[in-house]
C-alpha cells in the first residue's frame, strides 16, 4: 500500500511529516513517497525515503511579478507530482501545510485520491484552509484550532502534533551540557535561527546573575549569529554563573531532560515538545509569525498553567530577570506548572494520525 506525504519548506511543517513518515513506514506492506517542495534541494533528513522534490516558492501579500514567477513554478510541480502519482498512485495523500505541500495535495485531488491534512498550528494556515473543502478529514494538534475553522467541525480529528526524536535518550545531560548538579538549570533556545530578542535579552542578564551560584543557562544561540554574539559574550562578566552559548542543540532531548525552565519561541513543535517533556516555560511568540499563530500556540499553554507569555517588544534582560526568578523561588511553582504542560501532551500523535490515514485506505485501524 503506497501513502503519498505532502510538503516541506521549514521545520515545523517538515518534522512532523517525518515522524508521520517513519510511523508508517514501520507498518507491514506501507510505502511512503514523500512529495516535498521547497526553494531548494531536499534535506539530508529524507534519504531514508523515495522523495519527489519539486521547486516552489510561497506567495507574497503584496502581487507582482514574483507572484507569477511563483505561479508558474507551482503549475510545473503540479504537473510533475501528478505525473509520478498516476504512475505510482498512491491509496492516501497526507498534506501538512505550507506552499509547500500544494503541489503534491493538488495532484492528489486531481486524481481523486483521498487527502489528510495536519494543521500543526492553533490557527490554521492559508493552504490548508484552501485545501480544507476537498479533504476527507483534518486531523489538528489543539482542539482550539476549532475556534478559528469552525467549518472543519465535522472533518476534524484531534491527534496532536507527530514529533521528531531528536536523540536516542541515553546520555548524561550534565556531562554533555558541562553542567553541575544540584544547581536549578535555564535553557534559552532560540532555535537553528536563533532569536535576537532572546540573545540580547540573555547578554542583559548575565551581570544580574553573576553571584547565582545556584543557577546555570544553556543557551542555544542560532548558527548564524554565533560568532558575533560570542564576541559580545566574551565582554560580559557573568561571575558564579555556569553559562553554556552553543551554536545549536542536536541533542534535544538531554536538553529537556535536565531544564527546570525553558525560555523559547511559541512554535507548533517547540509547544508540543515542552508538553511531551512535561517543562515549565516562558514563551516569547515570534511577533511576525503569520496570523499571529505563535501567540494562539503560546495562549494555549499559558491557559493551562504551563507558561508564562512575554511578548517580543517587552523581553529585555530586566524583564527576562524578573520572570525567571519568579518562576525559581516560588517553591513547586516549576513542578506545578511540568504537570500542567504534560496534561497537555499527545505522545501517542504519529500513531494516531498514521491510523487515521491507513483507515481511509481501508486498513480499519481508526475507531
Amino acid at each position: 500500500m503506497r501513502i503519498a506525504i505532502c510538503g516541506g519548506g521549514t521545520g515545523g511543517h517538515l518534522h512532523p511529516l517525518l515522524a508521520l513518515a517513519g510511523e508508517l513506514a514501520s507498518r507491514e506492506g506501507v510505502e511512503v513517497v514523500l512529495y516535498l517542495g521547497g526553494k531548494t534541494g531536499p534535506p539530508p533528513s529524507v534519504s531514508g525515503f523515495r522523495t519527489v522534490f519539486v521547486r516552489v516558492s510561497g506567495f507574497s501579500r503584496r502581487p507582482g511579478l514574483a507572484d507569477l514567477e511563483a505561479a508558474g513554478a507551482l503549475a510545473g510541480a503540479f504537473f510533475r507530482c501528478r505525473s509520478d502519482m498516476k504512475e505510482n498512485p498512491p491509496r492516501v495523500a497526507v498534506a501538512f501545510g505550507g506552499y509547500a505541500c500544494l503541489p503534491g495535495a493538488l495532484a492528489a485531488l486531481s486524481l481523486r485520491v483521498p487527502l489528510v491534512l495536519h494543521e500543526q498550528n492553533v490557527v490554521p494556515g492559508s493552504a490548508n484552509r484552501l485545501l480544507a473543502p476537498a479533504a476527507r478529514a483534518v486531523a489538528v494538534s489543539f482542539p482550539q484550532t476549532l475556534d478559528y475553522a469552525k467549518s472543519w467541525t465535522r472533518k476534524v480529528v484531534v491527534t496532536g502534533n507527530p514529533l521528531l526524536r531528536r536523540g536516542d535518550g541515553k546520555g548524561d545531560p550534565h556531562s554533555h551540557f558541562r553542567l553541575e548538579r544540584g544547581r536549578r538549570t535555564v535553557a534559552v533556545i532560540g532555535g537553528s535561527q536563533g532569536a535576537a530578542s532572546l540573545n540580547r535579552a540573555v547578554l542583559e542578564a548575565l551581570p544580574a546573575w553573576k553571584d547565582r551560584v545556584d543557577l546555570q543557562v544553556v543557551h542555544a544561540v542560532g548558527r548564524d549569529k554565533y560568532q558575533e554574539f560570542m564576541e559580545r559574550a566574551a565582554k560580559v562578566d557573568y561571575g558564579g554563573l555556569i553559562y553554556r552559548p552553543v551554536d545549536f542543540v542536536e541533542r534535544m532531548d538531554l536538553l529537556y531532560r535536565v531544564a527546570d525552565l525553558v525560555v523559547c519561541r511559541a512554535g507548533a513543535s517547540t509547544v508540543s515538545e515542552l508538553a511531551a517533556a512535561g517543562k515549565a516555560a516562558i514563551l516569547v511568540p515570534y511577533p511576525f509569525a503569520t496570523a499571529g499563530h505563535q501567540d494562539a500556540n503560546a495562549e494555549v499553554l499559558r491557559a493551562a498553567g504551563a507558561a508564562v507569555v512575554i511578548p517580543d517588544r517587552e523581553m529585555n534582560g530586566e524583564r527576562l530577570v524578573r520572570e525567571v526568578e519568579a518562576l525559581l523561588d516560588e517553591e513547586g511553582r516549576l513542578e506545578e506548572m511540568g504537570r500542567a504542560a504534560l496534561g497537555m501532551a499527545r505522545p501517542d500523535a504519529a500513531r494516531s494520525l498514521a491510523g487515521l490515514v491507513l483507515s481511509l485506505s481501508g486498513g480499519g485501524e481508526w475507531s
